[in-house]
This record gives C-alpha cells, sequence and structure tokens, in this order.
C-alpha cells in the first residue's frame, strides 16, 4: 500500500509540474520530449497494430478470392462427366473422306468469297 501511494504521488506531482510548465514559456524542452515520448509510443504500439490489421484483412481478401474461384470452376468430378473422348470422335474418319471435306469446304469458301465481292462473275445475286 505504501508504494502505492508513493507511485500516485509523483503521478500527481508530474501532472503539477506538466499543468505549469505547459504555461510558461521556459519548459520548451520538456514539451519537446513529452511529444517526441508521446509519439513514439502511439508509433511503436500502433504500428504493428495496424500491420496486423492489414494483414487480416489482405488475409481475408485471399481467402475470399480463393473461395469464389472454387465456386467458379468447376470440380474434378464435374469435368470429367463432359470431357471429350477425341478417340471416339474421330475412329471412323478415314483420310480420304478428311481430304474430301477438306477439298469441298475449300471450294465452298471460294464460291462464297466470289459471290460476295463487288463485281465478280459467277456466283448468285448477279446484276449487269
Amino acid at each position: 500500500m505504501n508504494s502505492l501511494s508513493t507511485t500516485l504521488r509523483q503521478i500527481g506531482e508530474w501532472w503539477a509540474y506538466t499543468l505549469r510548465c505547459a504555461q510558461s514559456p521556459g519548459c520548451d524542452m520538456f514539451r519537446t520530449w513529452v511529444g517526441l515520448a508521446v509519439f513514439a509510443a502511439v508509433f511503436f504500439i500502433g504500428l504493428p497494430l495496424l500491420l496486423r490489421l492489414v494483414k487480416d484483412l489482405l488475409a481475408e481478401k485471399a481467402e475470399r478470392m480463393r473461395l469464389a474461384e472454387r465456386a467458379r470452376v468447376a470440380d474434378a468430378e464435374t469435368l470429367s462427366r463432359y470431357r471429350v473422348d477425341t478417340d471416339k470422335l474421330y475412329a471412323g474418319a478415314e483420310q480420304e473422306d478428311v481430304e474430301r471435306r477438306i477439298r469441298q469446304a475449300l471450294e465452298e469458301r471460294k464460291a462464297k468469297d466470289q459471290w460476295q465481292r463487288p463485281g465478280a462473275t459467277g456466283g448468285r445475286g448477279e446484276t449487269k
């Protein structure tokens, strides 16, 4: 109990000194050091708290983005149901058939290009 009363008495004396010093111009050095001490305390206590808060916010944002991406992309089971079996897709196609279809597609495209060019001869929609 004695140490508590001594501590309270010292705090009271410092408070009274601070009030007197705040009003007199001779205590500029005291005010400067008190200001620096307050700034340092706020900086060294507030900065880690602020960094921790930002770190937690960034981690939460990353988690939300991960969950959104996971919800957007189908899972492996769904992908396997819709996967194309390429072996079955071209199983009946023979080389001659492919060549014939390519030639036919090229001829159709050539005929279409001639029809679309102004002043071209042949094809549909001729006007002279």
